[in-house]
């Protein structure tokens, strides 16, 4: 879903521009690989505990992001109905992550089990 909220936000930060406000543009176009791009930094990870953090941090972006739509709606820059699609797809990815993160953490404490066969 990273990646589809990506995309979602690069189209939106096209149509920002086309408004000539660049700077605005700018700023959701950077943000549109965040989240995915987070993710995709922390995947070299050697251990859970330290992807887990990455996972949080991805999870932070999410907020982020649906910070700046919801002052881009405020602005009248996005339509109600893209904002409230986009924050709920934000919403549900920030739950997938912070979901994510705890499994990590929980699977990171279990002390690891040894096959006496």
């Amino acid at each position: 879903m990273a990646t589809e909220i990506g995309h979602r936000l690069a189209d939106l930060s096209d149509g920002i521009d086309s408004l000539g406000k660049t700077t605005f543009a700018n700023r959701l176009r950077e943000s549109s690989m965040l989240i995915s791009s987070i993710l995709a930094k922390g995947s070299s990870c050697p251990t859970k505990a330290e992807f887990a953090v990455f996972v949080g941090r991805a999870r932070g972006a999410t907020l982020e992001i649906a910070n700046l739509i919801i002052f881009f709606g405020d602005r009248e820059l996005i339509s109600e109905v893209e904002e409230a699609a986009i924050v709920n797809m934000l919403k549900r990815e920030s739950k997938m992550l912070d979901n994510f993160r705890q499994s990590l953490e929980r699977a990171e404490q279990r002390p690891e089990t040894v096959d006496v066969a």
